[in-house]
């Protein structure tokens, strides 16, 4: 019986239990003999990071140059001596000092005014936009992460989403797999000696089971370390969940392209100022970057992150000491290529006549050309190419990121 695409894309996916489940190790046995497809990207990865719940970019990265920065941001303005400069009136928030490490080596750029191209204050609709590259919130099912791999043909490996579900940016026609260091038992080896041998008579359907399989194998004995924090170095979940992310991606036959998130950004009340609620936030986030970069080592070089939210927060703090749901934020990008350390900005400055509707950071910069820069100077895409990736977005330009 001939099985459609889609129908053993389920099963394969389905009979691995792709997202949750760590395989033992003697499970190896079983698949010592397959060989995986090399993906063509072999030398250039891309993990996108995505802050759920609007980051408050003024907190993030502060345009302490800004003459207006203490006065509109009030409570919430930071100690000037507690944050790290940067370059040209700009500093990092005290959790985000970790940051500085790459900033030093050439390896930061800090993209600032940035937000997508809808003026959505709402998080379905504005991460709808992030997630699927277009200029409003519905035209689209799949992401544009799932997009640049049709592009780019990667191999059943080429994917990968390190969290619980598949982020909206991984949905399309690309295949792509899962993995999640949720507890929810274990696989015997068995049961999957027999799904091998039931697979065996479908080429395709092999084809997925053993790309699917592959990835379990990678990420065998993660689960464990990822969430306890007993891996080197590790001091929180959230450095393990990187590592794992690294250690998937920096394996031979590990994806090229992985999509991740962090949540709890929407910070209406307490927002805090140095050491509080939103900058602890930022301390791990932080971490969790250097564990990754630590994790990928020689893979690290040829190395893309991308940290982006959906919008930045209202400039002025509200009355329960924290923001509202704003337009325009900051987003960073991490690797090797950047070269000069980089504040990439139209700056719009914070007078009261220059905010977005009177409240907001004006935007300046789309999210679409600093994802469409990155994708350029990593994947060495056409015009053409970026604009399969972000359909309805010619007019938009890449901005030179990675040198």
């Amino acid at each position: 019986m001939t099985i459609p695409m889609n129908r053993r894309r389920f099963l394969a996916h389905s009979a691995m239990g792709m997202g949750l489940m760590a395989m033992p190790t003697t499970a190896l046995s079983m698949v010592s003999n397959l060989s995986f497809a090399t993906s063509p990207l072999t030398q250039n990865r891309l993990l996108f990071v995505l802050l759920r719940g609007g980051v408050d970019g003024l907190t993030a990265v502060a345009p302490t140059g800004d003459p207006d920065y203490e006065r509109v941001r009030g409570v919430l303005a930071v100690e000037r001596d507690r944050m790290t400069a940067l370059a040209d009136g700009y500093a990092l928030a005290p959790g985000l000092s970790p940051l500085a490490e790459f900033w030093n080596r050439d390896e930061l750029a800090v993209v600032h005014g940035v937000a997508v191209p809808n003026r959505s204050r709402s998080h379905f609709e504005a991460q709808a936009v992030l997630e699927t590259g277009l200029d409003r919130p519905v035209g689209a099912s799949d992401g544009w992460l799932n997009r640049l791999l049709g592009v780019l043909d990667g191999s059943n490996n080429a994917g990968i989403a390190v969290g619980a579900g598949l982020p909206r940016s991984l949905i399309g026609d690309a295949q792509v797999s899962s993995w999640s260091p949720a507890q929810l038992g274990t696989v015997e080896d068995a049961y999957l000696e027999r799904l091998h041998l039931l697979y065996r008579s479908d080429p395709e359907l092999l084809d997925q089971f053993e790309a699917a399989l592959s990835q379990r194998v990678i990420a065998s004995g993660l689960a464990d370390e990822s969430m306890t924090g007993k891996g080197p170095g590790d001091r929180s979940s959230v450095d393990g969940l990187f590592r794992a992310t690294a250690k998937l991606m920096s394996a031979e036959s590990g994806p090229n392209v992985a999509a991740m998130e962090m949540s709890g950004w929407d910070t209406h009340a307490n927002q805090g100022s140095a050491g509080g609620a939103l900058d602890r936030l930022f301390a791990r986030l932080a971490s969790g970057l250097a564990a990754y970069r630590d994790e990928m080592g020689e893979s690290w070089p040829g190395t893309t992150v991308v940290v982006m939210t959906e919008f930045g927060r209202s400039v002025r703090p509200n009355g329960a000491r924290g923001t509202d749901h704003g337009t325009a934020g900051a987003a960073f990008v991490l690797g090797d290529g950047i070269g000069t350390r980089k504040i990439i900005t139209d700056w719009p400055g914070l007078g009261d006549k220059q905010l977005f509707e009177g409240r907001d950071l004006r935007p300046t910069i789309d999210s679409r050309a600093v994802l469409k820069g990155v994708l350029a100077g990593r994947f060495d895409l056409t015009k053409g190419q970026l604009n399969k990736v972000f359909p309805g977005a010619a007019d938009v330009t890449a901005i030179d990121i990675l040198s």
